[in-house]
């Protein structure tokens, strides 16, 4: 492919909201992050977007192409791109671009009080400053599965449960810290599981309120640990993250309600703290390998 140079191609400045112009495509937004997926046609010369106030990190999610780019008026970068790759912008970092073809991105935008407030939850030692690299033309696998995770949720319309974001966005904020971020973070020792008694208070807050929406943080307020811990203190107690807990949960009561026949499978849903019907429906399919009408009809 041809390259083609900032010799040859106009620049073209357009100011830009904290939104950057994503409204065209499609967003979900919940708790601290953003999640957008657009299809940029190629412009007809270099742009230069202003800064904004949270870091994108941007995959690559389908077509081949070149990308030109260039943070602050420094260096010019310049590589082939493709499925797979990421690009990091740092908040208010000004971005000069240019890109030969269509292109098709999956973005998330996050506030840099995100990463600080998982560092002083996450480490002993914090230091004063955390830059995230402005990364160019990378792989990270296990970055990419967190980043298709959020897509699923985005394709669903409607984000199913906020304890399942919740726990994402964690992990993410852990994983940019370890290894995106200017000064490396590491976690602090955590081990053995929560305390008996204090697992047992979560386990009954969960089972008394599988009606509504729980969150990651106040099952971590009752635990008396941060949220970034809870989820892996969890684990080792448990044998199951948070949410497949929930999870469990709420299909165990399912199958109690299903011998309710007066019941339809819309109130079983609205009383167990499922999104909707359908959410319902493949939540328990996935946990039984029935449907609830199947089960129902078994019993």
């Amino acid at each position: 492919m041809q390259q083609v140079t900032a010799s040859t191609k106009t620049l073209v400045k357009s100011e830009v909201s904290a939104k950057e112009s994503i409204d065209t495509g499609v967003e979900l937004m919940w708790s601290d992050l953003r999640v957008c997926s657009r299809i940029f046609p190629p412009p007809p010369d270099r742009v230069i977007n202003l800064g904004i106030p949270e870091h994108r990190i941007s995959l690559h999610i389908s077509n081949q192409d070149y990308l030109e780019r260039r943070l602050d008026n420094g260096k010019l970068l310049c590589a082939p791109t493709g499925p797979g790759v990421f690009n990091f912008i740092p908040a208010h970092k000004e971005v000069e671009s240019l890109w030969l073809a269509e292109v098709e991105l999956l973005s998330i935008y996050l506030p840099p009080a995100l990463l600080e407030r998982t560092a002083i939850e996450s480490s002993e030692r914090v230091p004063q400053t955390i830059e995230l690299i402005d990364r160019f033309v990378i792989h990270d696998p296990f970055l990419e599965q967190l980043a298709y995770a959020f897509k699923g949720e985005l394709e669903r319309g409607n984000p199913a449960d906020n304890l399942y974001l919740e726990s994402l966005q964690t992990v993410l904020a852990g994983h940019l810290l370890r290894h995106h971020c200017s000064v490396n973070i590491a976690d602090a020792s955590v081990s053995g599981g929560l305390p008996k008694s204090k697992l047992r208070q979560v386990i009954d807050y969960i089972q008394s309120n599988l009606d509504r929406e729980i969150s990651l943080a106040e099952l971590a307020r009752i635990a008396q640990v941060s949220t970034h811990h809870f989820g892996k203190l969890f684990k080792q107690s448990m044998g199951v993250t948070p949410h497949q807990y929930v999870l469990m949960c709420r299909v165990e009561q399912a199958k109690k309600l299903l011998a309710k026949k007066q019941l339809s499978f819309a109130q079983i849903s609205q009383e167990l703290g499922f999104c909707d019907q359908s959410h319902f429906i493949n939540v328990f399919r996935r946990h039984t390998n029935l449907t609830p009408r199947q089960y129902r009809n078994n019993l």
